[in-house]
């Protein structure tokens, strides 16, 4: 298994949803309002500002983990060449992830 930690601005939320279900992630974690500073610049701690972030968790079987990140990948693209901006606030993160519960 691995544990996906996906965070993106909270306006990116309806397409990362989209993918999750195109993918058939049916389980996940999401948390809301979560703020910080990266290269888009410090995100605001205001409840839903522009520049608001979510994350998501999701702990998916190895396969499927290496099927969403190549999707992933390619929506980042996708965004960057649309804004013709390299600097885009959507993060994926891979870890080895056990049940042991």
């Amino acid at each position: 298994m691995k544990m996906l930690v996906i965070v993106f601005r909270e306006s990116l939320v309806e397409q990362v949803h989209a993918l999750l279900n195109e993918y058939e992630v049916t389980s996940y974690s999401e948390l809301h309002n979560v703020t910080g500073k990266g290269a888009t610049g410090l995100t605001s701690q205001f409840f839903l500002a522009p520049t608001t972030n979510r994350m998501i968790l999701a702990a998916v079987p190895e396969q499927s983990a290496y099927r969403l990140i190549d999707a992933f990948t390619r929506f980042r693209l996708e965004q960057e060449a649309a804004k013709g901006d390299n600097v885009f606030p959507f993060h994926v993160f891979v870890l080895p992830c056990e049940q042991v519960v």
